[in-house]
């Protein structure tokens, strides 16, 4: 199984949940007998927010005392995200945001900060110029015998979640060594984790002052894009974290957190994480003398300027996100997206993402909700 494969297939666990304990648990957490929170999840399911029972458990939406039925409808699954999503975009740009090799090759024309690419491992007849391509065990070992500057950053030319991704530390004779990994094979690196996928190999960023002590990876500030007639509205922004020696910040990692901020000054508002498919949010960063609540991110107005310019280069396609990372240089583009993931602002703010603003948008793209 490649690296993109196993962690699809970690995700998907997040998803799986055993309903009767889930329901024990819940029932004990409000007071309500888990038969009547059975069927109340089944009355909210057939919502506009289509929610799936994991989902249900992981916003604690049976806990009627603290959420009022209007704030339950506003939540809405990630399972239907694309058919709303799609109704929003011009599906032919896809691959314009999921190619990441023609992503960074877009950005860069217009003169827009992004990661170097080192490499590209690809099997295929595909050419990318300008960029030394890597089709055998072989050629990356000579690739890596060169002496490229380490770390490096892998992922999948064309993927979504970050599956698939690691850091590449440095290199011996017969092997290369992976962050968090036993070292493998140049023909292990090639046929097993590689395997049948494309994958761009990175030059890593290095990750601004502002996150000293808190990790050495690079987080991410997801803004949700929205055009509409008067231009670019940007109503959610978060910054994924990775923790725990995580070499990406992706949500679904173990042990990486989510952090609501105000679109306007970057300050931080919440910390968040799950426990036991619960959301659960933190007064202060835990297992650190930090607060970070209260903080605000460094050179925000070139952020929201340089994600300003991003989406109208994309504003095909209407509803979308970028990730950029902030470092001492300045802020950079890591991937713009086709979309914004549902879950993502809901989990960073705690309430649904159906607001007024939200469904009039989505309706006026014409997404059936």
């Amino acid at each position: 199984m490649n690296a993109q494969a196993k962690d699809i297939g970690m995700i998907g666990t997040k998803q799986q949940i055993e309903v009767a304990p889930a329901l024990v648990k819940a029932a004990r957490r409000c007071g309500k007998n888990p038969v009547a929170i059975w069927f109340d999840y089944r009355k909210l399911k057939r919502g506009q927010g289509k929610l799936q029972f994991y989902e249900y458990m992981l916003y604690e939406l049976y806990d009627r005392n603290r959420w009022s039925d209007d704030e339950r409808n506003r939540f809405v699954s990630a399972h239907i995200h694309w058919p709303i999503s799609n109704a929003c975009n011009d599906t032919s740009w896809w691959a314009v945001t999921e190619d990441k090799w023609l992503s960074s090759s877009f950005l860069s024309h217009h003169d827009l900060p992004v990661p170097t690419i080192a490499a590209v491992f690809d099997q295929g007849p595909r050419s990318f110029p300008d960029v030394p391509k890597l089709e055998t065990a072989e050629e990356l070992k000579s690739f890596f015998d060169a002496g490229p500057a380490f770390p490096l950053f892998a992922k999948p030319l064309r993927g979504m979640w970050s599956a698939g991704a690691f850091r590449i530390i440095g290199c011996t004779e017969s092997h290369i060594l992976i962050d968090g990994q036993d070292p493998v094979t140049f023909v292990e690196l090639a046929e097993t984790i590689f395997s049948d996928q494309s994958y761009l190999i990175q030059k890593c960023l290095t990750p601004h002052s502002f996150f000293d002590g808190l990790t050495d990876a690079i987080g991410t500030v997801r803004s949700l894009n929205l055009i509409g007639k008067d231009g670019l509205n940007v109503p959610f922004t978060a910054l994924k974290l990775p923790m725990q020696s995580n070499v990406a910040d992706n949500f679904w990692r173990p042990g990486n957190l989510l952090c609501q901020l105000d679109p306007e000054t970057g300050t931080v508002l919440t910390i968040v994480d799950t426990q036991d498919g619960t959301r659960i949010e933190f007064d202060s960063l835990p297992n650190s003398a930090r607060k970070l609540i209260g903080e605000q991110l460094p050179m925000w107005s070139e952020l929201r300027e340089l994600n300003k310019k991003v989406a109208l280069l994309h504003g095909a396609n209407r509803y979308g996100s970028t990730d950029i990372a902030l470092t001492e240089d300045g802020p950079v583009v890591v991937e713009v997206n086709n979309s914004c993931a549902f879950e993502l602002m809901q989990m960073a703010t705690g309430k649904g993402l159906l607001s007024d603003e939200m469904l009039a948008f989505f309706r006026g793209c014409g997404a059936q909700i």
